[in-house]
């Protein structure tokens, strides 16, 4: 059977086109905002409707970070029945997203590419030529934010709060937990009580900080730690995240949202469907914040936490 790669645009959907010529055959969907994956931020393998495999993502951007689509490319696909139907991202004309599509393309390794018609997608370089295909037009963002309201209100549902210390975790899609810790007396020495954690990765100092430290504290600490640059946090930018616990290997087995992360005693708490007390060894951060209204508050920059 056919192994077959999806492309469209942000204006086109491949919801009835799926209903249609699906016919039971697997799915890898690498949309993260696709309204119909429960719920979005993930990247998922559909058999039938029930999701047998996923990975975290944390954001509704592709271009947030394209090298966990493609890992998750990969890794669902090992898993994939033959002949499974891939559905990418949204195309949206920047380098970026032009550079990740033709890589997931080439690891994709499909019979056929179907694109919708009468798009401006550059159409040349492909493992194959893509064939064009009517498709209907997506909701308004409006319809589409409703529907994923819908979805993060029945996550909130089977979430259970979970309490563990920030030390034991291995953190990743964050700028927290990448560097070398510098111990709080330190920190003191140049920020008072300012500053209540601190890492040192390369040329780079992190601070989580009650207030930002001023000019003449921040030179000083530079100057000691060897860094060129500085960047500042603070305890409420973790609350409200997208987060997910994933065992050592890497499976996740849990998605939620930051309540807290208190630096000072070294605890995080977190609403997670995970069951507690759970077993986490990897905590996954995402970028968007959702509250337990179900409203999506945005998400921080790239690296800001």
């Amino acid at each position: 059977m056919a192994r077959t790669l999806l492309l469209s645009t942000q204006d086109r959907s491949w919801r009835e086109w799926l209903k249609a010529n699906r016919k039971g055959r697997d799915l890898v969907c690498l949309d993260p905002a696709e309204p119909d994956q429960a719920p979005p931020g993930r990247l998922c393998l559909f058999r039938d409707d029930k999701v047998i495999a996923s990975r975290f993502y944390g954001s509704l951007d592709p271009q947030r970070s394209p090298h966990i689509l493609l890992a998750a490319l990969t890794q669902l696909l090992a898993i994939a029945a033959e002949g499974v139907i891939v559905q990418l991202w949204p195309n949206r004309g920047t380098p970026l997203i032009r550079h990740v599509t033709m890589l997931a393309a080439q690891i994709a390794a499909p019979d056929e590419i179907l694109v919708p018609t009468n798009s401006s997608m550059d159409q040349a370089g492909f493992p194959v030529g893509p064939e064009e295909v009517e498709l209907e037009q997506s909701f308004p963002a409006m319809v589409q934010s409703a529907q994923r309201k819908a979805h993060w209100l029945k996550m909130f549902e089977a979430c259970e709060s979970h309490e563990f210390e920030l030390a034991r975790v291995s953190v990743e899609g964050a700028r927290l937990g990448s560097g070398m810790p510098v111990h709080i007396d330190e920190l003191t020495r140049y920020f008072q009580s300012k500053v209540i954690h601190g890492e040192v990765a390369g040329g780079s100092l992190f601070l989580i900080a009650r207030e930002d430290p001023d000019d003449a504290q921040m030179g000083q600490a530079l100057d000691h730690f060897h860094c060129t640059r500085a960047h500042v946090a603070h305890p409420a930018d973790y609350e409200g995240l997208l987060c997910s616990f994933a065992k050592q290997h890497g499976e996740d087995f849990g998605m939620g949202t930051i309540e807290s992360i208190d630096f000072e005693q070294g605890k995080v708490k977190a609403n997670c469907t995970a069951v507690a007390p759970a077993p986490v060894r990897i905590l996954r951060l995402g970028a968007l914040k959702v509250d337990t209204a179900g409203r999506e508050l945005g998400e921080v920059r790239p690296w800001q936490v």
